[in-house]
């Protein structure tokens, strides 16, 4: 049953064929395990060349391939690169793990792996029922208010632009990205309205304008489980080489090519490729 709530950033809406039919080959791929799927990030703002990046909430992990489900138990997400008709390169980026690890994620992780995500407005493309709803309103509304009280800086900024600006760094910064400054000026102007009422809010409430002091723990944890991520992916990506090195080289203009050896066994040899990189500043 598909629901809509005004007050949440994850709302209903209209989408084009190519998600249509993504949306309906991720519900028959998981069956009645699925209680959401999510659309976000770049494509949803109307890159039109931008890779889809879609969530889907599970109420359990499948029994098989027994791989993933351990992967996806220890670190969520499971990470997939699915085809996508309309999508850059053809394909789209999916993530899986289940409702009740991303309600701990947003409610106990210090690192902001999931909640820097699910604080930007977000589009639901499927949702099993009101309960799920309502977790989902408390998904969205948990990450904004932990993305305002932990990751700004202290003092913070005195403009909702600049302090947008700066939460914005701080967040990509606790992760291994390619993106730079312009990655930032788009996430804000494409929702702009939005960034400057939760800005305005928390303005108006002064115990929640001093800012974050543990924010280096948080960042150092974040980045470590970002490299851990990167090499889970290379267990449940199809391709997931040259996943990574169209990536880099989308928003860095850095392009390298991995040999079959670097394809074929990502873990034992190519961290050679990852290090020339990280020298030619792919990534940070």
């Amino acid at each position: 049953m598909e629901t809509d709530s005004s007050s949440s950033t994850i709302r209903s809406g209209p989408v084009d064929d190519g998600i249509t039919r993504l949306t309906a080959r991720l519900r028959a791929r998981y069956g009645e395990r699925v209680d959401a799927i999510i659309l976000y990030g770049s494509y949803l703002r109307g890159v039109e060349d931008a890779m889809p990046d879609v969530y889907v909430l599970l109420n359990s992990w499948p029994a098989k391939p027994r791989r993933h489900r351990w992967l996806g138990a220890a670190l969520p997400p499971n990470v997939l690169n699915l085809p996508f008709e309309n999508g850059a390169g053809g394909r789209a980026k999916v993530s899986v793990l289940t409702t009740a690890q991303l309600l701990r994620a947003v409610t106990g992780d210090r690192h902001p792996y999931f909640w820097a995500r699910f604080a930007q407005p977000c589009q639901r493309l499927h949702c099993r029922d009101r309960v799920v709803a309502a977790q989902l309103d408390f998904v969205a509304a948990r990450s904004a208010q932990r993305l305002m009280d932990e990751v700004a800086p202290n003092p913070s900024p005195t403009t909702s632009a600049a302090f947008w600006m700066a939460v914005f760094a701080r967040t990509y910064a606790a992760e291994v990205r390619s993106e730079g400054a312009s990655k930032h000026e788009a996430l804000y102007a494409a929702n702009q309205g939005y960034y400057d009422r939760l800005f305005q809010a928390r303005q108006a409430n002064t115990t929640s304008r001093r800012g974050s002091r543990a924010w280096p723990v948080a960042q150092a944890a974040g980045k470590l489980f970002s490299v851990l991520r990167i090499g889970k992916s290379a267990l449940t990506f199809e391709d997931g080489v040259d996943y990574m090195l169209w990536k880099l080289e989308r928003h860095s203009g850095v392009r390298l090519d991995a040999t079959e050896r670097q394809r074929r066994y990502p873990l034992l040899f190519a961290w050679p490729l990852a290090w020339r990189l990280y020298r030619l500043k792919a990534f940070r």
